[in-house]
């Protein structure tokens, strides 16, 4: 796939890039991922720190354009110790082990990514971030209600939202889909592996173990039943804050 940002991806596809970039906006409003705020509400200081929206388009090898909308969170390294943002990862000598396991036990093996993973987590902290310039006009012609909060600095159009969602880009969010996704398996009775406390849990499933090793959003799920597999994949991918 080629990625470049939306301005260039419009110059490039015109309307059909903008309605990928739209799309983009509608899929993020309906997961609640972020809120639209009044600029007079905030502070000089939240103003200058708010993130910067990374608007982009990326053309899939089958022709079609899809938009992306990350943060810019470069200013918020210094904002926190890294034991903060640091999200756990399965280790190679664990990941090994587990695929031994699962080749001696004749195990049937699928991989799956959690897609957008991160907007599921809530963020926990204060976050606002900012659209600029055209990506302000694509926003409000899909939803006009954000114009009431536009505001002009330095002739320039800016739209200031707070993050709902751990959306991408952020130093914290890789943290927060970990802790959703963790205290999910746990609900769902799996246990950490004590030789890998971080990223491999098990449960049984029917007098089978069924094992899942994670990589921030990309699992590695093992039973003996293809079905257990199939159903765990369809479970873990319905991750969700209550």
């Amino acid at each position: 796939m080629t990625q470049m940002t939306a301005k260039a991806g419009i110059k490039k596809h015109g309307r059909v890039a903008k309605a990928a970039l739209m799309a983009e906006f509608a899929q993020l409003e309906d997961l609640n991922v972020y809120e639209s705020i009044n600029p007079l509400s905030l502070t000089k200081e939240q103003k200058k720190g708010a993130l910067r929206a990374i608007n982009l388009i990326k053309e899939k090898r089958d022709g079609r354009l899809k938009g992306r909308t990350v943060a810019d969170g470069r200013t918020q390294r210094t904002l926190y110790d890294k034991s903060e943002t640091a999200s756990p990862t399965v280790s190679t000598d664990a990941l090994m082990l587990s695929i031994i396991v699962d080749a001696h036990e004749g195990r049937d093996v699928a991989t799956a990514d959690m897609t957008g993973a991160y907007l599921k987590a809530d963020m926990d902290d204060f976050v606002v971030m900012k659209f600029m310039d055209d990506s302000v006009d694509i926003l409000c012609e899909m939803n006009p209600l954000h114009k009431r909060f536009i505001a002009v600095e330095k002739g320039i159009k800016e739209l200031y939202i707070r993050l709902v969602k751990a959306i991408y880009g952020c130093v914290k969010s890789a943290l927060l889909w970990y802790d959703l996704f963790n205290n999910t398996l746990n609900e769902m009775g799996f246990v950490l592996n004590a030789y890998d406390l971080l990223c491999i849990a098990n449960c049984i499933i029917g007098g089978s173990q069924c094992t899942i090793a994670w990589y921030v959003d990309d699992n590695k799920i093992s039973h003996v039943d293809p079905a257990v597999v199939t159903t765990m994949i369809k479970r873990s991918r319905n991750v969700s804050t209550k």
